[in-house]
């Protein structure tokens, strides 16, 4: 409780509401929640801890029943006090407010329990406290645990007990159709009016924050009870971050925040690259056909939203950072990597890289986003279905390449290469289809050689590499080889 000296430092209304809470008095603690807005910052730090008196683990019910009433609604607006507080200073900066939150956290935990069991699942029979606002009041504590850090770990991370409730409400958010069903400021925000955040964008950044921990994962598939779900529904997540910042009302909103949409995807991307990782099938089958599409697009969406921020970059870097790396895994170990790449190419993967105006630099890469995805292009350029591909798009992609980056001596050198090879890559293939385009006539098929003359098929020799090209003599057969089709033949395969 608080000292008679720091007490009389508070109004004497405030005072006296606070007697009234140390008495249980339901009402005097809901007026008290309603003073937090008028109080400075020293005054909040020293009515912080009357938050806490009745979040003892011992009052915490076995079942919410009619005779325990009293002891929910008072940890109702304990949680209520505990958010007002945090949504009127600046945690980050108030140090004593924060090591009082992570000193208080075990009395904390065993009542966001209780709250999410009983009433978010409905798990209970009397149901005092309606569900969204329990959703609103449990997901802005978890949200505040992820922000805050015990040490080097995030609050959160150091409780596996919550982890059940992450996952189940991490499930269940994309349902809840009231986009005000949780209000909480982000620590993204660093503007005076910080934006206000909807449970749905919450949620995967509260389950990213665990995925560090072993024991996250299996509680995970246990909730879920298959982790194709798990995939399909951190798709839809993704789906639902694109959905948003092409709505031009829900830009508008002071509940959204646009940076907010690139680290949601961020921590989206992460959390289908560990799916990945347990299950090869649904690599293979899910993601691969799915998550690739879906990634990108929503990253150019986000670009476009955010491309006339003078920060864009810096704003966008973890989700594109994440996005990348995510192809570049794919690419290592898919199975079927050129569908993975044109995939990624027909969803404005390229586009995306080139249009940034700084070179931005990978993860255990020495090289940035944009010359990481050009050099992934050139190594597959020999691929018929990605050279067509971007056969089609050189040109919009040159001029779709950045000013600033342009003058990057590595991307320019890079696009360039790639540029030349792609033209290379495209005359020879034309070149190739032209001399092997049969004509028909009264006698079958004839093709027109690589010397000009032509033969009847029965004639021809074919390339026992491709098994595509025939010729007239091993003489045009060899001259071919020299000229261009020790090139050509590999994307002929």
């Amino acid at each position: 409780m608080i000292s008679a000296t720091l007490l009389s430092q508070l109004p004497k209304h405030v005072h006296r509401l606070v007697q009234g809470v140390s008495n249980r008095s339901v009402a005097d603690l809901q007026q008290l929640c309603d003073q937090v807005a008028d109080l400075s910052t020293p005054k909040l730090c020293i009515l912080q801890p009357v938050f806490y008196i009745h979040l003892h683990p011992d009052c915490v019910p076995a079942k919410s029943t009619p005779a325990t009433t009293i002891d929910i609604e008072l940890a109702r607006w304990s949680f209520a006090g505990i958010v007002a507080i945090f949504d009127n200073i600046d945690i980050d900066s108030c140090i004593e407010a924060k090591e009082y939150f992570i000193s208080a956290w075990n009395r904390v935990v065993p009542w966001l329990l209780f709250f999410h069991d009983q009433f978010i699942m409905c798990r209970a029979n009397h149901r005092p406290v309606d569900k969204k606002l329990v959703i609103g009041l449990v997901g802005n504590i978890l949200y505040h645990a992820y922000s805050a850090r015990d040490g080097d770990t995030p609050l959160l991370a150091t409780t596996p007990s919550l982890y059940r409730l992450i996952v189940e409400l991490w499930l269940l958010a994309l349902n809840v159709k009231d986009k005000d069903a949780l209000s909480a400021q982000h620590p993204l925000s660093h503007s005076r009016y910080p934006y206000l955040t909807p449970i749905k964008l919450i949620t995967p950044i509260l389950a990213a924050g665990c995925m560090h921990d072993e024991a996250f994962m299996p509680v995970v598939l246990e909730v879920s009870g298959d982790i194709g779900a798990v995939a399909s529904t951190a798709l839809k997540y993704v789906k639902t971050v694109r959905s948003m910042a092409q709505d031009p009302d829900a830009i508008l909103r002071s509940s959204t925040s646009p940076e907010l949409f690139a680290h949601m995807l961020s921590f989206c991307i992460r959390f289908i690259m560990e799916m990945s990782k347990c299950s090869v099938t649904m690599r293979e089958e899910c993601i691969v056909r799915q998550s690739v599409r879906e990634i990108f697009s929503t990253s150019r969406v986000i670009q476009l939203l955010l491309s006339s921020a003078e920060t864009m970059e810096q704003r966008l870097k973890p989700s594109f950072l994440w996005s990348f790396e995510y192809l570049a895994d794919l690419l290592d170990h898919a199975d079927d990597t050129v569908s993975v790449l044109h995939q990624a190419l027909r969803s404005h993967a390229l586009e995306t890289a080139l249009s940034t105006s700084r070179p931005l630099e990978m993860d255990h890469s020495d090289n940035c986003i944009t010359s990481s995805v050009l050099l992934m292009l050139y190594d597959h350029l020999v691929h018929d279905k990605i050279l067509t591909y971007a056969w089609k798009h050189v040109d919009s992609w040159s001029n779709t390449l950045g000013s600033i980056a342009m003058q990057d001596k590595t991307i320019r050198k890079c696009w360039f290469t790639v540029e030349s090879k792609i033209r290379l890559y495209a005359s020879l293939k034309s070149r190739e289809e032209t001399m092997r385009r049969p004509s028909p006539n009264e006698k079958g098929w004839v093709l027109r050689c690589y010397c000009g003359d032509t033969t009847e098929g029965i004639q021809r020799r074919q390339c026992s590499g491709c098994q595509v090209v025939r010729y007239c003599s091993k003489r045009c057969q060899r001259d071919s080889w020299y000229s261009h089709h020790k090139w050509s033949c590999q994307f002929l395969k």
